[in-house]
């Protein structure tokens, strides 16, 4: 008896971090307004917990989306998958990007990825595994949208 009860709480403290997770995620995306994301050039995907999908467009260069993956948010930083603008997975980083942009291929995914503060990739990147997420979880710049734009510059510098 005594462990089906313990089964429950735990069940009842996994809903409710859960239901914490999807409040923050409604929070940080809910702040994107359409001007902004014009002013920025993007094209939303998909702002529904967890994922918030965004494709970076240009007027002389392909565009790139970025879909970050946000469970657990924010207690784990999101991961973020780099794609063509149908949704298929890039296999070399875009062209003349650097810095934050990093050929792999990953260890856990396999693919190129963001290699920078604030993305799941380069927390559980063995090179930065004691550069905890909780040293910039909070801070300003690090939720959603201000991951978003600091992937969303190191792109534009790049293209430009």
């Amino acid at each position: 008896m005594a462990r089906s009860t313990s089964n429950g709480v735990l069940a009842k403290v996994v809903a409710v971090l859960e239901a914490l997770s999807q409040i923050a995620f409604a929070r940080d995306v809910g702040r994107l307004d359409l001007r902004t994301a014009q002013k920025y050039g993007w094209t939303i995907m998909t702002a529904q917990y967890p994922v918030f999908d965004v494709i970076f467009n240009h007027t002389t260069a392909a565009p790139l989306r970025v879909r970050l993956t946000c469970d657990d948010w924010d207690d784990r930083p999101p991961s973020v998958e780099l794609l063509d603008a149908a949704g298929g997975h890039l296999t070399t980083p875009p062209p003349n990007a650097v810095g934050i942009f990093h050929a792999g291929p990953h260890h856990g995914t396999g693919r190129p990825f963001v290699c920078m503060r604030g993305t799941r990739e380069y927390h559980t990147h063995e090179s930065h595994l004691r550069d905890d997420w909780a040293n910039y979880r909070g801070q300003v710049g690090n939720d959603i949208l201000g991951l978003t734009v600091q992937i969303w510059r190191a792109w534009k510098r790049a293209v430009k």
